[in-house]
């Protein structure tokens, strides 16, 4: 029995038209949003409004940054922004002594005896011994 398998699951599926459900939902508040301020407000200031929602909306349904969404990174740089992280290294500061060294004498001590090496001669006499001794 074959089974089939899925590629592509890192896509979203496209439910309404050529938007996933999430850039329909980011698309709808900004329409409701701009609704509200096109009752509440005359036209110059809804235009002003208007661009930077429609900026900021465009930006969360569309923009991905490093293969991110926009959201993480608005996430990302609001925890940046609340909980700066400022590392400061600092380098260990090394305490003087006030004495001043003096250098020590290290006097040479006469290197060991060597051994000197066994003769080959000498090899076969230990061998006898040790095999007539059993």
């Amino acid at each position: 029995m074959q089974f089939q398998v899925p590629q592509y699951i890192d896509i979203e599926d496209k439910v309404i038209g050529p938007f996933t459900i999430k850039q329909f939902f980011y698309i709808l508040v900004a329409a409701v949003v701009l609704f509200i301020l096109y009752n509440l407000v005359n036209l110059f200031v809804l235009i002003l409004l208007a661009i930077p929602v429609c900026a900021l909306t465009f930006a969360l349904a569309f923009v991905k940054v490093n293969n991110q969404p926009f959201i993480n990174v608005i996430k990302n740089f609001l925890g940046f922004v609340k909980k700066p992280d400022f590392y400061v290294w600092k380098k260990p500061t090394i305490q003087k002594k006030t004495e001043e060294r003096v250098p020590q004498i290290i006097k040479k001590t006469p290197p060991k005896k060597k051994m000197k090496p066994i003769l080959k001669q000498k090899l076969q006499e230990i061998g006898w011994k040790i095999e007539i001794e059993k």
